[in-house]
């Protein structure tokens, strides 16, 4: 699969169809796909494994080639940083790293846009934070890293996961808009102020 035919994938109404249809293409593009069907995340957080939360994850973000490539690429981390605990959860601490990672070496294999990288690498990173009770220079950090439109492109995709996760946690999504508008709205005065 060309790289040009992703993005047409990934930009479709319902991506999922077709990257189950180009299933074994997707796993040649990145060997570490494969690793995360049928991989069970034993955690009631989860009803899917690994890929099937991440096509629901695709079809869940809005239709922004930056969302949906992050959303594309945000677990793939997951079967390499995966550990249980002693009441049989799993964890994936660190898994933000580790698909990071694997997007990067994608993104240098197929000569993706800079820009498009950067956004998509860093909402990748980002995308498990918690962004309720950080440090100031911490948010300072991430808002200047994204910028508004970021931002608001990272709550895309923190809504988008969350919507494939099980049903009971879905209400986090509000959380989530009440997250983005305090932020968005602290900066945007923060910047008034200055001028």
């Amino acid at each position: 699969m060309r790289i040009e035919e992703l993005y047409n994938i990934l930009l479709s109404d319902k991506p999922s169809n077709n990257l189950r249809k180009k299933e074994k293409e997707l796993f040649e593009m990145v060997p570490e796909f494969e690793k995360c069907k049928g991989f069970n995340q034993n955690c009631v957080w989860h009803v899917y494994d690994v890929f099937e939360h991440i096509l629901h994850a695709v079809d869940n973000a809005p239709s922004d080639l930056n969302v949906r490539l992050a959303a594309l690429f945000h677990d793939v981390g997951k079967p390499a940083k995966y550990t249980v605990d002693r009441n049989g959860n799993g964890h994936f601490l660190g898994h933000w790293e580790v698909s990071q990672k694997v997007f990067e070496d994608f993104a240098d294999k197929y000569n993706i846009d800079k820009k498009l990288r950067d956004r998509v690498s860093n909402l990748i990173y980002y995308h498990d934070l918690w962004m309720v009770g950080l440090e100031k220079n911490t948010l300072d950090k991430i808002y200047n890293l994204l910028g508004p439109d970021g931002i608001r492109q990272l709550y895309c995709l923190k809504k988008a996961d969350a919507l494939a996760s099980t049903e009971s946690y879905h209400s986090i999504v509000n959380y989530y808009d009440e997250q983005l508008d305090d932020i968005l709205s602290k900066y945007d005065s923060e910047n008034r102020f200055k001028r």
